[in-house]
């Protein structure tokens, strides 16, 4: 086997493994957005207090933009299945040295850091409701 060949395939197989481990990454990210946007649609539907419904409006909203990151994240970077474009498909790690796999990380990094900042107020206001046995 020649060493370029190897080489090119042991690289290969990372930006593989990598690629799967941010699908991973994002998928989990989704599913938590969607429990905790479940959670503040049931406030905003139970309690008319304007404080209230004003902070679960504001983290439903930061939620649903974080959600629409993560689909252009996944559309244009770590797309799968029939919905892609055959070019990612192709491009995903065809040439390690130029691929996505560092972009992806650098994105999928900052999306993870912005949702934590997001869920954690989130989970301080429904902690916070729930105290009061509001929920």
């Amino acid at each position: 086997m020649n060493p370029t060949t190897s080489t090119t395939s042991v690289s290969t197989t990372a930006c593989h493994q990598d690629h799967q481990h941010w699908q991973y990454i994002i998928r989990q990210q989704e599913e938590e957005i969607r429990q905790l946007r479940s959670l503040l649609l049931e406030v905003m539907e139970q309690y008319n207090c304007r404080s209230l419904r004003h902070d679960a409006v504001d983290y439903y909203r930061d939620l649903n933009h974080l959600q629409t990151k993560l689909n252009r994240l996944h559309r244009d970077m770590i797309c799968e299945g029939a919905d892609c474009p055959a070019d990612i498909q192709q491009l995903e790690c065809t040439n390690t040295r130029f691929g996505l796999s560092a972009t992806i990380e650098r994105h999928t990094t900052a999306l993870v850091n912005e949702f934590s900042r997001i869920k954690d107020g989130c989970l301080q206001f429904l902690s916070g409701m729930m105290s009061l046995n509001l929920l």
